[in-house]
């Protein structure tokens, strides 16, 4: 297997993508003295607790540890120092070979009963396409598990790039609920944009509470999930309009060193992800327009319509978080396997392994279209 140390660590934080790390060591550096978290840890196993949890593309020297079944894994990271990554750590991979066995010798001895419900996390974790927050929680709470709201927030490096997409959509917004501030109001909204961002409970957004007339928990909630919204609108905003290059790079991808019935499983493989790759965008579309709608129901002064979307909406991350997330899976693999600018080529094993994950992965999104997903 691959060496399972890792020395620098440094620059993982301040570039961490909120889908690709789960920064557990950091939620407990800044909430771990809190009730909530105390009471609803995200884990049951203190070393879990402090771990960072990535997912990671295999290189190829590391795709035999799963004897090339897969091209993505999930790793857990035990740091030397939470506090200081840059003296590196130990890693194990979700479901590699004796898994279990090399998890205890990590985290030590625990309680039997314990390990098999963090066992049961884990599985949900490797399961995700990513770490969105808000697909995760979801998913978490169909296994019964809630831990504490600290651990669904959005990454800082990813919050850094979100400020100014989330203050021009709730610019107008802003003005309704802060009439008075007149001129003032862009300003406002900028610095509103980030408390809503990190602080859905400051008292400075007491007036976009009223506005949405929730209170309590149904605030709390409601404004989680309109951050889930913005959340995705943003990120499609980031890969969107690089889809119909992903569509062709792929497609023209040349493949050598292959028959030719092998090649012709692999041209029906890359046509079926091609095909389910815009199925599956306008279904993401046909979601968010449903968002659209009730904030302009809101923008209208009707606000009963979006805060009914809102407090519905967590229902709908399930599927929006998991199309979101297999895409932009596709769209960081290919573009980390085939850097733009030059033709994509591979050998003809890797293509059909390659092809194969990609058409297994959003055939699960797009179950009801009438194609055929045989195996190639």
């Amino acid at each position: 297997m691959a060496n399972p140390h890792l020395r620098n660590l440094g620059n993982l934080r301040p570039t961490a993508s909120t889908t690709r790390v789960l920064d557990l060591a950091l939620v407990a550096e800044k909430f771990g003295d809190t009730d909530e978290f105390r009471s609803r840890p995200f884990f049951r196993t203190e070393a879990l607790n402090h771990s960072i949890i990535l997912k990671h593309t295999l290189r190829h020297n590391e795709r035999n540890i799963f004897k090339g079944m897969r091209l993505t894994a999930t790793k857990v990271l035990f740091p030397f120092d939470p506090g200081d990554l840059r003296l590196g750590g130990q890693y194990v991979f979700i479901d590699e070979p004796d898994f279990q066995k090399r998890l205890t010798a990590k985290i030590g001895v625990v309680d039997s009963s314990n390990l098999a419900a963090d066992l049961d996390v884990l599985a949900v974790v490797d399961a995700l396409p990513s770490f969105d927050p808000f697909l995760m929680r979801e998913r978490l709470r169909q296994i019964g598990r809630e831990p504490a709201r600290c651990y669904f927030d959005v990454s800082l490096a990813d919050m850094a790039k979100m400020q100014s997409f989330v203050t021009s959509q709730i610019a107008q917004l802003v003005e309704l609920a802060f009439k008075s501030e007149g001129a003032g109001a862009a300003t406002l909204s900028e610095r509103l944009a980030l408390k809503l961002m990190t602080d859905e409970t400051a008292q400075s957004l007491e007036p976009l509470r009223a506005t949405l007339r929730l209170s309590g928990d149904e605030y709390r909630e409601g404004v989680f999930a309109w951050k889930g919204f913005l959340y995705y609108k943003w990120s499609i905003q980031e890969w969107g309009e690089r889809l119909p290059e992903l569509s062709r790079s792929i497609l023209s991808a040349r493949v050598i060193n292959i028959g030719r019935e092998e090649l012709a499983a692999v041209n029906s493989a890359r046509q079926i992800v091609i095909k389910l790759m815009g199925s599956t965008m306008r279904r993401i579309n046909a979601a968010l327009s449903k968002y659209d709608e009730a904030f302009r129901a809101l923008q209208e002064g009707r606000p009963a319509a979006f805060r009914s979307f809102l407090l519905k909406a967590p229902e709908m991350f399930l599927d929006l978080g998991e199309a979101v997330g297999v895409i932009k899976h596709l769209d960081t693999f290919w573009r980390f396997r085939f850097p733009p600018g030059r033709l994509p080529l591979m050998e003809g094993p890797e293509a059909t392994e390659i092809f194969e994950d990609f058409r297994i992965t959003v055939s699960g999104l797009s179950q009801q279209e009438a194609i055929s997903t045989q195996p190639l």
